[in-house]
């Protein structure tokens, strides 16, 4: 019992002793903290602004310059082989976000060929912001592609409205809708 008290009063000296070298924190500048507290600020009305813009619900984990790029693409009409504001397809959007985004250069593929090259497949319950949702319309092949972006919306270059975001819940994304994929070794 002796040697147990002794033991303890050891440790306890011996880690009160290695606490007190511990250099404290040092004190934060109110300036540094100011500065903190409105970028704080102006990342939460950044994500008010696109969940209001956008109609889609931004939370907190959201990648903002995802939806930043999104904004700035929103209502770009369709154009088969587009790659400008004045008409992009579907698999060049994609190219595009994921360049601008997450500096992820896809080489300009089809979406199939995003599909067959590129992509680890995912079930629905498995999606995170920035996978790849991917369509058969009217076809035997992949003929469409978007990027999910949580709560079962997804954003891409839909012929009959452009850029846009839609649901995939909505009876027709539904309908056509086939996989669902991530880049290859790339953790969102």
């Amino acid at each position: 019992m002796l040697k147990s008290v002794l033991l303890i009063a050891l440790l306890c000296l011996g880690l009160k002793g290695w606490a007190q070298e511990k250099t404290p924190f040092a004190p934060v500048d109110q300036k540094d903290m100011k500065k903190v507290l409105q970028l704080a600020e102006q990342d939460s009305l950044s994500r008010k602004y696109f969940t209001h813009l956008l109609g889609v619900p931004v939370n907190f984990n959201a990648n903002l310059k995802l939806y930043d790029f999104i904004q700035e693409w929103m209502g770009t009409p369709y154009r088969f082989g587009g790659d400008s504001k004045g008409g992009i397809d579907c698999s060049r959007f994609v190219n595009r976000a994921y360049e601008f985004v997450y500096d992820s250069v896809l080489g300009g593929k089809t979406s199939r060929g995003i599909y067959k090259e590129l992509t680890e497949i995912v079930s629905t319950d498995e999606l995170k912001e920035g996978d790849f949702v991917f369509f058969k319309i009217g076809r035997r092949y992949i003929s469409h592609i978007g990027i999910y972006l949580g709560d079962n919306k997804f954003v891409h270059a839909s012929r009959s409205e452009g850029v846009t975001i839609s649901d995939l819940n909505e009876p027709y994304w539904k309908r056509y809708f086939y996989k669902a994929g991530r880049l290859i070794g790339q953790y969102f």
